[in-house]
């Protein structure tokens, strides 16, 4: 043998840009063997398997997993060559979406929480939304457990079809029930969003001029923040629709502390 004409294991781990353990466990699973070793034990590899080498790593580079890497480089020809790089390029065009989606859905929580940080959540007023659309289902209001099951089939049903869509945890209460003082009236649980998603079961509410106020703290206070929205609508002489809609501005995803909890509320103006 020719030293000048082999590399150690050390010199092809540093020319590859990889650690000699990466080399020791490619021989020891037969993927990638030194084309001579010495009566020492020490690993030589010819110049000419670079190329093999460098097949390897850019298909691992690929998140290929070793057993295939391992099953084209003993049965490679184009046609498999082919094939291989057409689902991987497939696969990494459904990663770029995924990751497009994650990115969309971090720039949209820095921008509620930006939002939220300018907002004066002492003031009731007045304004225009676009039209929402919104998942629900109806659950039973003695039973923590059950809005926890009927939500969890909501952002399961939803990430099924649309996965990384925005969305805010709401919940609907009605006029019937806060126009008599009864506040804490929840039998149903409801995903909101601006975008619509792709399920046929999805609903809407409509764009226009909604009274929005805020509640600061633990839900069980609300009805404070409902008394205020009461008598501003009745100061106003305003009519609204009979759907109130909470949902979380703040919640436990940004502060530890329930006390700095803001949930807004909204009720479409008619008339």
């Amino acid at each position: 043998m020719e030293r000048k004409d082999y590399l150690t294991t050390g010199e092809l781990a540093q020319l590859m840009g990889i650690t000699k353990h990466t080399l020791f466990h490619y021989d020891d699973i037969g993927l990638f063997q030194p084309e001579h070793m010495n009566e020492k034990g020490y690993r030589f590899y010819s110049i000419d398997q670079i190329e093999i080498l460098n097949t390897i790593l850019v298909l691992r580079d690929l998140d290929m997993p070793l057993k295939e890497i391992q099953t084209y480089i003993s049965q490679r020809n184009p046609e498999l060559f082919q094939q291989i790089f057409l689902e991987r390029e497939s696969q990494i065009t459904q990663q770029i979406k995924k990751l497009q989606a994650m990115k969309k859905w971090m720039q949209q929580q820095r921008k509620k929480i930006k939002i939220a940080e300018q907002t004066d959540f002492s003031m009731i007023e007045i304004n225009t939304y676009p039209q929402y659309y919104y998942l629900y289902k109806k659950a039973d209001p003695s039973s923590t457990q059950s809005f926890s099951k009927k939500l969890n089939e909501l952002i399961t049903q939803l990430q099924k079809n649309n996965p990384y869509l925005d969305y805010d945890i709401a919940y609907f209460q009605y006029s019937k029930n806060v126009e008599h003082g009864i506040y804490d009236a929840y039998d149903n649980v409801a995903l909101l969003m601006t975008q619509k998603p792709a399920i046929k079961n999805c609903q809407i509410l409509p764009s226009g001029k909604y009274l929005t106020a805020y509640h600061i703290g633990h839900w069980n206070t609300i009805g404070e923040t409902y008394e205020r929205i009461l008598n501003y609508k009745k100061e106003r002489h305003l009519k609204t629709s009979e759907l109130y809609i909470e949902y979380d501005v703040v919640n436990s995803f940004i502060e530890k502390n329930t006390d700095d909890f803001v949930t807004q509320i909204e009720v479409e103006i008619i008339g």
